[in-house]
This record gives C-alpha cells, sequence and structure tokens, in this order.
C-alpha cells in the first residue's frame, strides 16, 4: 500500500477524539502517530494500528522504528534522527509498510532543506515531508519556508525519485495555492482533518 495522498498527523492535545476524526476521513487520508511524548503511546500505536487495518488505511508511526515494526507500520524519520544515523533503522526493508500485506517501502522522513532531503534519499526512505511551509501551531516560533523556499524543494525531491508531501499550516485551500499535484504528491496536517 503506496502513502497516500494526504496524511493526518496526530496531536491528542489539540484532537484527542482521534478515533473520529479518521473515521470521518475517506481512505485517501493516512494516520501519522506523531505524539513522541505521550505517556501512553504505546497503547494509542496499538489503537490506531487496529483501527486502520480494520479500515483498510495506511498507518505510520513517528521516531519508534521498533514500535512500527511491531505494528506493521510504515516508519516516519524526524529530522534529528536523519543527522544522526545511528538512531535510524538500518536496513529499512525489514520495517512494515503501514498495511497488513503489502511489500512497498513507504518509509518517510522530514526534510526541511536541501541536505535533508539529500541524506532522506541516501539513507533510503520514499517519501519527504517537507515543511514548515505555511506557519503552524505546532512549531509557533519556527520560521515557514513559505511558497518561493519550499517549491524548489518539493521539486528537488521529485527529481530525486523521492514523493514529496507539503506540510506546516496545510489546508486545502492552502494545497491548491501551492500548485496542488502538479507540485507535489500530496500534504500533511492537524487541523485540517478535524471532524
Amino acid at each position: 500500500m503506496f502513502a497516500p495522498p494526504f496524511l493526518m498527523l496526530s496531536d491528542l492535545t489539540r484532537q484527542p477524539d482521534w478515533r473520529a476524526a479518521v473515521t470521518a476521513q475517506p481512505l485517501c487520508v493516512g494516520l501519522v502517530l506523531r505524539d513522541y511524548a505521550h505517556h501512553t503511546r504505546a497503547a494509542v500505536a496499538a489503537e490506531m494500528a487496529a483501527l486502520c487495518r480494520q479500515q483498510g488505511r495506511y498507518f505510520s508511526i513517528a521516531g519508534d522504528a521498533r514500535l512500527a515494526v511491531k505494528h506493521g507500520a510504515a516508519f516516519h524519520c524526524p529530522s534529528f534522527m536523519l543527522a544522526r544515523p545511528q538512531l535510524r533503522p538500518v536496513p529499512m526493508t525489514g520495517l512494515g509498510d503501514g498495511s497488513a500485506t503489502g511489500k512497498a517501502n513507504n518509509h518517510t522522513a522530514a526534510a526541511h532543506n536541501m541536505s535533508e532531503l539529500m541524506a532522506a534519499k541516501r539513507a533510503g526512505f520514499a517519501a519527504v515531508l517537507v515543511s514548515p511551509v505555511f506557519p503552524t501551531t505546532s512549531h509557533p516560533d519556527g520560521a515557514p519556508l513559505g511558497v518561493l523556499r519550499a517549491v524548489p524543494l518539493l521539486r528537488a525531491a521529485r527529481q530525486m525519485g523521492l514523493r514529496a508531501y507539503a506540510l506546516g499550516g496545510m489546508d486545502m485551500q492552502r494545497w491548491h495555492r501551492l500548485g496542488g499535484f502538479a507540485m507535489a504528491d500530496g500534504f500533511a496536517a492537524i487541523r485540517a482533518f478535524a471532524p
């Protein structure tokens, strides 16, 4: 199962009823467990994996390759792990792919600049989440790339053979402003997928 065009990132503080939020989405919206420091993260991962499997929905776990393997999920690599190869799973072929049966490489990595794009490519990731494109409440102090800097990164990712997703303040209106599928393979967001 290839990663779908839209990815909903979990935020159990701002969106505690994640089940309703996920179930309200069409299957072209996958789920990524972010919530790195949540005190019941392992239990939440099990519940999310079960729901996504039941619905036939793509599922990925950020920052924990072992947890991803345990639940047959794809792995999302935060940018700090790209910079520290010893933290990344090697080889990634032993990881899940986000589905119960597929074999495709659906692992993603966060990329904020060209250096991280190249690191993601070298490490064997299939896709990158280029961020932050627009201002976002997830990282209020982070300077957004804006369209003029995000577009060249999205293009470069595609030229490298990576699927490119926009992340950071994204919603359907901003997705179209960015250029939609002409510019990227999809986008990831939190609030855009509120039920």
